[in-house]
């Protein structure tokens, strides 16, 4: 959530023929891995199970519970240093009509982005994308997905910066064993997400066995985010 100091600036900032900020239930960043590890098939994977997710009884119920402002979402691809793209812009979900709208956007969505694999940056994009929207969430999530990791020192302070912020993270691990990474294959990368990636109110990770497995913990993850961090259990 924005600190309220910060809402004040802005309003008082702002001229009276330009647009108040739009009061929304969350403000959600789905920040997709595609870095080189993630090959096409896999980008294909991922790109249906979130347009799979949000035609999911679960999720649209999960939206319409979420309160009668709605869900704004937004979709990050990245991967390396200054490679992090917003693919889809701000939208707002409210019920299955507009999450099927969600749906067909990610389902036609292209590889944007391509390279190494920068945590840290994926972090400060999305929460730049938070910051600078038309939006005052009641909460505010980014979710970061991905195969890989990076610099823990760096991944830390943008996760700090973030939660500084009013700005939770909450990860999906997935694993995937089809390359090879010398000594970075043999990191831990639940514990990775645990201790360096996110943080903030009611944060968590989960993990995908595979990127096949990749559809239903996106959906499961979807909806314990948007239900909120009082959900006793996964629907």
């Amino acid at each position: 959530m924005r600190p309220v100091w910060l809402v004040a600036l802005l309003l008082a900032a702002t001229p009276a023929c330009a647009q108040v900020l739009q009061p929304v239930d969350l403000e959600l960043v789905l920040a997709v891995d595609t870095s080189t590890s993630v090959d096409a098939d896999e980008f294909a994977l991922q790109t249906q199970g979130l347009a799979e997710a949000f035609l999911h009884p679960d999720v649209i119920a999960a939206i319409r519970n979420a309160g009668v402002n709605g869900v704004a979402v937004a979709v990050v691809q990245w991967a390396g240093e200054d490679a992090q793209a917003t693919v889809i812009d701000w939208q707002v979900v409210r019920d299955g009509q507009t999450a099927a709208r969600l749906s067909r956007k990610l389902a036609a969505t292209p590889r944007a982005i391509k390279g190494l694999t920068d945590i840290a940056g994926a972090i400060r994009h999305s929460l730049n994308a938070i910051m600078t929207n038309h939006f005052a969430g009641a909460r505010q999530v980014i979710d970061v997905s991905g195969d890989g990791s990076s610099d823990a020192a760096s991944s830390e302070a943008a996760r700090d910066e973030a939660n500084a912020n009013g700005v939770t993270i909450n990860g999906l691990v997935i694993h995937n064993i089809d390359y090879s990474l010398g000594e970075l294959a043999n990191i831990d990368l639940a514990r990775h997400y645990t201790s360096h990636v996110i943080g903030g109110p009611g944060s968590f990770m989960m993990t995908a066995k595979d990127y096949d497995d990749f559809r239903t913990a996106i959906r499961r993850k979807l909806v314990r985010e948007i239900t909120g961090p009082l959900a006793a259990t996964l629907q």
